[in-house]
């Protein structure tokens, strides 16, 4: 048997539209502070029509603040917890979680690239926060998106580079046709943007997004001197 898992109720707060179709929100513990680490997600447990349901998001907050934790969910499928948090959620509603996920980040791993495909960014910016705000590791993390509307938490991470330009960097690429820009890269992620990125001078490689991304992406690694022990995955939705 599996042990049981510690269930946190908490209050919604902070509810803000960030992209057409991405919501994010923080969830205040009612007694006591949340222990994670970065790179884990949640199981959200939330009461519908007298029914428990749950859904499983990443953390996109630090763990060196450990007085809330946020999430950014993007409105993908029809399971009825997002559902829920795009059409219904209210500024104090009560909702429970539990901590999971074993694909995290760790200071001995050194030097971290983070390679993220649409709302597989939401885990890598917790790791992105951590290395800046905990560790003298350098991070980069590029995100691939399909059009600029999708792109998430662009200032922030652009303030946190500005605050620790020599260890921290962030860039992104539209993978569109129509979508292009004249501050990011255009296309899919490949080979040469990572020589550009410098992938090889990193210690390991974190890469999120969905299945076909992370495949293609770890082969494109490998080619740049990766080894498999090097890069971390996790394709849980």
């Amino acid at each position: 048997m599996q042990p049981e898992r510690h269930l946190v109720t908490a209050k919604v707060t902070n509810i803000k539209q960030e992209t057409p179709s991405t919501i994010s929100f923080d969830l205040i513990p009612c007694k006591g502070k949340i222990d994670f680490l970065p790179g884990q997600w949640i199981d959200l447990f939330v009461s519908l029509h007298g029914q428990e349901q749950v859904a499983g998001y990443s953390i996109t907050s630090t763990p060196c603040n450990k007085e809330f934790i946020s999430l950014a969910v993007k409105n993908l499928g029809d399971d009825q917890v997002t559902q829920y948090i795009h059409q219904s959620m209210m500024e104090g509603d009560t909702v429970s979680f539990a901590t999971g996920g074993s694909c995290v980040y760790a200071p001995e791993q050194g030097n971290a690239i983070l390679l993220a495909g649409g709302i597989g960014i939401t885990p890598l910016v917790s790791i992105f926060r951590y290395i800046g705000e905990a560790t003298n590791h350098r991070a980069t993390i590029m995100h691939s998106v399909s059009c600029c509307e999708e792109l998430l938490l662009t200032r922030e991470l652009k303030d946190l580079c500005l605050q620790n330009p020599h260890h921290l960097s962030y860039s992104y690429t539209i993978s569109g046709a129509s979508n292009h820009s004249t501050e990011g890269f255009s296309g899919r992620i490949n080979a040469d943007m990572l020589n550009q990125l410098e992938a090889s001078t990193f210690d390991i490689a974190f890469v999120c997004g969905p299945d076909a991304f992370v495949d293609s992406l770890s082969t494109q690694l490998q080619k740049t001197g990766f080894n498999t022990g090097q890069i971390k995955s996790e394709t849980w939705w």
